[in-house]
């Protein structure tokens, strides 16, 4: 059986199906203000790591100015710059398991006037990349949905999953059933110059498009464009419905 991963659009993303470009977002401009945010280290767990890095052979002078260097301030700013960088350099590509969440069409789709895209999960473009000096890369990991924010490690030596950060959201978010791709911002395909954040337009072929699902709601003139799309491009349509017995969406 085939697997798809899905992306729920807005009409104004129409476009797709002309230039192939959809958008890889910073997660600072993602719709969860807790989006690849860890959880902050406090003053004690700082200071804790410091005195771990000071030398035992070190003279008091030298540990209180290693300590005064590496305050609350300090970590205040390191945290903020952490954060900035992650904005500079990550992009992610959010799909999803389940095509018939009422609430993703609701939330993505303007009220369910605009379409589902159903990719399939075994073309080239959903393989994992790493160029030779690990620069630019792209990778594709299930969203982990906790109770408990990601936790900094502050022990020396202690190591953390890399992604972690990038796909662990609260279970508040479990409906959307999220599938993420990472990639580097600097491998777009082009970018538009806005604020606060620049959007960055990433090539997702056609050719990787197996079906496209209609919302409840759009209009007869971008149905019967994205009709005409899919003949020519020989890609399967089917039309949501709400159903008539239970809360979920059908498709016909």
């Amino acid at each position: 059986m085939k697997v798809h991963y899905y992306k729920y659009l807005p009409i104004s993303r129409l476009s797709y199906l002309e230039d192939e470009l959809l958008r890889f977002t910073q997660p600072g401009d993602l719709n969860d203000p807790f989006e690849c945010l860890p959880k902050k280290p406090s003053i004690e767990e700082f200071d804790n790591l410091i005195n771990s890095l000071i030398p035992e052979n070190s003279n008091k002078v030298i540990q209180k100015e290693i300590k005064a260097k590496y305050d609350s301030k300090y970590l205040d700013e390191l945290y903020k710059t952490q954060v900035e960088k992650v904005n500079e350099d990550i992009g992610i590509f959010s799909l999803s398991k389940n095509w018939k969440s009422s609430l993703m069409w609701a939330h993505y789709t303007e009220s369910h006037k605009g379409f589902c895209v159903g990719f399939d999960s075994k073309n080239n473009f959903f393989k994992n990349y790493l160029n030779d000096d690990k620069k630019m890369f792209k990778t594709i990991i299930e969203v982990k949905y906790s109770e408990e924010r990601v936790e900094i490690p502050m022990i020396l030596g202690q190591k953390q999953d890399y992604y972690e950060p990038y796909v662990t959201k609260s279970i508040e978010w479990k409906y959307e059933e999220e599938i993420r791709m990472l990639t580097d911002l600097k491998s777009r395909e082009t970018f538009k110059e806005c604020k606060p954040y620049n959007i960055y337009l990433f090539k997702v072929p056609h050719s990787a498009i197996s079906e496209i699902i209609l919302g409840a709601n759009i209009k007869t003139e971008n149905e019967n464009f994205i009709r005409n799309f899919a003949e020519k491009n020989n890609v399967k349509v089917f039309k949501s419905m709400i159903s008539k017995t239970t809360f979920a969406m059908e498709r016909e």
